[in-house]
């Protein structure tokens, strides 16, 4: 009876695991995610901007405190565009940002940073493609990018986001 009821268990969560890897495997092979296109989604209506259309955008060198979990706080140079830039890009109107409560960017690796609406476009919260002069790379590469959402005023790099890929106002 207890062996059944392992078995049983055990079945339930390969099963679980199987469903999770497999849906994550799809995002994980989504060919958008290689060139560095980003999907902006709001109210019924989709907008997607590629790698040269976002770092076309007037970027910005900025400082931020990385502090990973491998090592300590290191001061580095990014180079990047404002969040806030990059809704205006997309052509998200004012009264879908009026109306929401919050901006959701979401990673490949299955991350997402959650904020207000007035937090996102505020002029310390970019999205880098490059770190102390080189671009960020892929996840497939090692890298954190093409895209990595930064907020500065986040000293523990708490609530970065790598691998960017989408943008959902709600």
């Amino acid at each position: 009876m207890i062996n059944n009821k392992l078995v049983l268990i055990i079945a339930i969560l390969a099963i679980a695991t199987l469903t999770l890897a497999y849906a994550n495997m799809k995002t994980m092979n989504n060919p958008s995610m290689e060139d560095g296109t980003i999907t902006f989604v709001w109210s019924d209506e989709t907008a997607s901007l590629n790698f040269e259309e976002i770092t076309a955008l007037e970027n910005h060198q900025f400082k931020a405190t990385e502090d990973t979990s491998t090592s300590g706080p290191k001061s580095r140079k990014y180079r990047g565009v404002l969040l806030k830039d990059l809704l205006n890009k997309a052509d998200i109107d004012d009264s879908a940002l009026k109306s929401a409560s919050k901006v959701l960017v979401k990673g490949l690796d299955g991350y997402v940073i959650a904020m207000s609406v007035d937090e996102a476009l505020s002029d310390h919260v970019y999205l880098a493609f490059e770190k102390d002069g080189k671009p960020l790379g892929t996840l497939k590469k090692g890298g954190s990018g093409p895209f990595q959402l930064i907020i500065v005023k986040d000293s523990f790099s708490q609530r970065w986001c790598k691998y960017v890929f989408e943008v959902t106002i709600e």
